[in-house]
C-alpha cells in the first residue's frame, strides 16, 4: 500500500474514532511556555511543525512523503508520536528520534 494511501485511511479513521477532534475550529497556537525551548515530536502538533519551514524541511528530511499528503491537514492537531500509533510501519521510532534531534537544534516558536 502506498504511503499516500496509508497516511490517508490512518486520518480518516483517526478523525472519525470517537473523541478525536471533531471540530471544525482550527488547531489553536500552542500558548507561550518559557519552559519549552524547542519542538518535539511527542509535544509540538504536526500543524506547527509543518507551518515552520525549519521544522518541515527536517520532517521532508526524515518522512518525504508526510507533508505533501493531502489528508495530513486532518492530523494537523495530533503529534508526530500520537500518528506513529497509527502507522508505526511507515513512521519509525527511530526517525522521530532523528527529527527530534535536529528539531532540537533549532528554537520552537
Amino acid at each position: 500500500m502506498k504511503f499516500r494511501t496509508l497516511v490517508g485511511a490512518i486520518l480518516a479513521l483517526a478523525v472519525f474514532s470517537p473523541g478525536y477532534g471533531h471540530t471544525t475550529e482550527q488547531p489553536a497556537a500552542p500558548a507561550a511556555n518559557p519552559a519549552v525551548k524547542h519542538y518535539t515530536t511527542q509535544e509540538t502538533t504536526i500543524g506547527v511543525l509543518l507551518a515552520d519551514p525549519a521544522a518541515k524541511a527536517i520532517i521532508d528530511k526524515h518522512i518525504p512523503e508526510l507533508s505533501d499528503n493531502p489528508s495530513i491537514s486532518m492530523a494537523a492537531g495530533a503529534t508526530l508520536r500520537a500518528l506513529q500509533q497509527m502507522a508505526g510501519d511507515k513512521i519509525s521510532t527511530e526517525a522521530l528520534d532523528a527529527i527530534d534531534a535536529d528539531l532540537a537544534k533549532i528554537p520552537g516558536k
